[in-house]
């Protein structure tokens, strides 16, 4: 068993070494979490510091912004510094899913589960970025494989080790792992649920009350926390919106639920699960693909529940997916299904193996070593393609110095323009943009995302409600260009102009633009009547500061 352990941990270590990358994530979920932490050791408490209301913040539960906190404290300051987090985090989930399956179907079963899921696009992925995930999934398979220790089955297999009595050593930390799980992530509540159901279910039910309020005591916190700073920003309200997105699009109601469940699970079954190891599959080879794992996945969870062998796991599973299931469409990706990987995979495998049994001992170990090869065979070339990418990138960071030139020209001038806003901008300037958490961080300066609509009154009424005179138009995804060209158009000389950066032959350019009070906009005129800015929208003389390559513009401003 140790052995194996090393094994899997060693090969997961040069895994998530090889596909490291410098550069920072364009997503906003890493920079909100880095200003999260930052707030923290500020001692402005658990705020979001890039809003110019500066709420209390009741999105993310405050583990892994502690952890960043931590790592600040102790001096980190680079984007590699704090992704190492993540590593480290993929590597110590990966031993943790090992030692769980292994408990349940023995070494061989523990090592090709835990392999598999690092091979997975989306464990790998995840190591390289300072998202909650990885500390998640450390969390997550700590609980289950304490709960499998500390809870023994009604029958246990053959497999199994001798079950021995209820351990209030291992139920404790399975509380404890549980607890933390539920508070890096919301999405922590199924297994909460599931620890207590399995003690239940196994008559322990003095235990179950025990478990139920060590866990009510956090879970409660943090609720009534979001509650008394109004739920900004909540999971909830995004609930149940067709589109976060797009809120023109409106909202759901209970009935349209199993509509959005049913297209969920098409898109997690048809594309996203399959992709995971096989991402060269076309869209019919990945239904197929996805169907057989599914049926794969039921009949191994149905053989443990049936044999009254179900622990945490066997309750969790279902739970969790269930959960995700019903998050709106377009949050439907493999950051979601990362906690069911190595569960999904036990499960197939045991599949695999009872068919086996039925064909002959050869079969019985047979299958399952094919099943391993389809999987991990194809998903190696996508594995080495993701090193390669990452080994340009950091070849040019060594040449460069600089994290941000891996990244496309769309964010390079996103970047600029946000460097620019922080050396030239006035004290308490806001401005509204795609990515204020990413604006923030590299800026200083504070901001709002504008309104994902076309319509001149949205865009200028909340301007006026944040105290933005400034709007960001970039181009590093689509929304910008959608969004805000119409409602400039409508009310062209409600804004004026600062300076844009990029627009080489023909390319789009990103374009810091002033919004005018509003005693000063007129009605009327064209885009080509815009004029430039009064000299009060900038602090003074333009300067032009240089750019942090390597650090986190946030933690080294002076």
């Amino acid at each position: 068993m140790v052995g194996a352990g090393l094994l899997v941990l060693s090969v997961a270590g040069v895994m998530v070494a090889a596909v490291a990358t410098p550069a920072p994530h364009t997503g906003g979920d890493n920079a909100g979490y880095l200003s999260l932490a930052h707030s923290l050791i500020s001692g402005d408490g658990y705020v979001e510091a890039w809003d110019p209301a500066v709420p209390p913040h009741t999105k993310y539960p405050p583990v892994f912004p502690v952890l960043l906190a931590g790592l600040m404290l102790a001096g980190a300051s680079t984007w590699t510094a704090f992704k190492t987090l993540s590593a480290i985090g993929i590597s110590l989930a990966a031993l943790l899913a090992f030692a769980w399956a292994s408990r349940r179907s023995g070494p061989i079963s523990g090592v090709a589960v835990a392999l598999l899921a690092v091979l997975s696009f989306g464990w790998l992925d995840a190591s390289r970025w300072i998202l909650s995930e990885p500390t998640f999934l450390t969390f997550t398979f700590l609980a289950l494989w304490a709960a499998d220790r500390a809870i023994p089955p009604a029958r246990p297999s053959p497999e199994r080790l001798s079950p021995e009595r209820l351990s209030l050593a291992w139920l404790g930390l399975a509380t404890l792992a549980t607890a933390l799980a539920c508070l890096t992530r919301a999405a922590g509540a199924p297994l909460g649920i599931a620890l207590i159901a399995t003690l239940l279910l196994a008559r322990r039910v003095s235990s179950a009350a025990a478990v139920a309020g060590a866990l009510a005591v956090p879970g409660i916190w943090w609720v009534v926390r979001s509650w008394q700073a109004g739920g900004a920003g909540a999971y909830q309200s995004e609930f149940w919106m067709v589109n976060p997105y797009d809120p023109g699009l409106g909202v759901l109601g209970w009935l349209d639920l199993p509509i959005r469940a049913w297209a969920n699970l098409r898109r997690y079954v048809g594309a996203v699960l399959p992709r995971e190891w096989w991402p060269g599959l076309g869209d019919g080879w990945t239904l197929v693909f996805g169907v057989v794992m599914g049926i794969a996945v039921l009949v191994g969870w149905w053989l443990r529940v049936r044999e009254r062998e179900a622990g945490t796991a066997d309750l969790f599973a279902p739970l969790y997916f269930g959960m995700v299931l019903v998050w709106p469409e377009v949050w439907s990706g493999e950051r979601f299904l990362l906690p069911l990987y190595p569960l999904l995979l036990l499960y197939a495998g045991e599949a695999l193996r009872f068919a086996g049994r039925r064909l002959g001992h050869l079969s019985e170990l047979g299958l399952p070593a094919v099943g391993f090869l389809i999987l991990a065979l194809p998903a190696l070339p996508a594995g080495i393609a993701m090193a390669e990418d990452a080994r340009m990138c950091r070849s040019v960071v060594d040449g460069s110095g600089d994290v941000f030139q891996c990244h496309s020209e769309a964010f390079q001038e996103f970047r600029e323009a946000a460097v620019w806003s922080g050396a030239n901008l006035p004290s308490g300037a806001v401005v509204l943009n795609r990515k204020p958490r990413i604006f923030y961080l590299l800026g200083g300066i504070q901001g709002r995302v504008f309104p994902f609509s076309e319509d001149s009154v949205a865009l200028l009424d909340e301007a006026d409600r944040a105290g933005a005179r400034y709007l960001l138009l970039d181009h590093v995804d689509a929304l910008a260009l959608h969004y805000l060209p119409p409602a400039i158009q409508a009310h062209p000389l409600a804004f004026c102009y600062l300076g844009g950066w990029g627009g080489a032959e023909g390319q789009p350019r990103t374009d810091l633009i002033g919004i005018l009070r509003p005693g000063d906009r007129l009605e009327g005129g064209g885009v080509e009547d815009i004029g430039s800015c009064p000299a009060t929208y900038r602090a003074g003389p333009p300067r032009s500061p240089r750019p942090e390559g390597l650090r986190i513009p946030l933690l080294v401003r002076p």
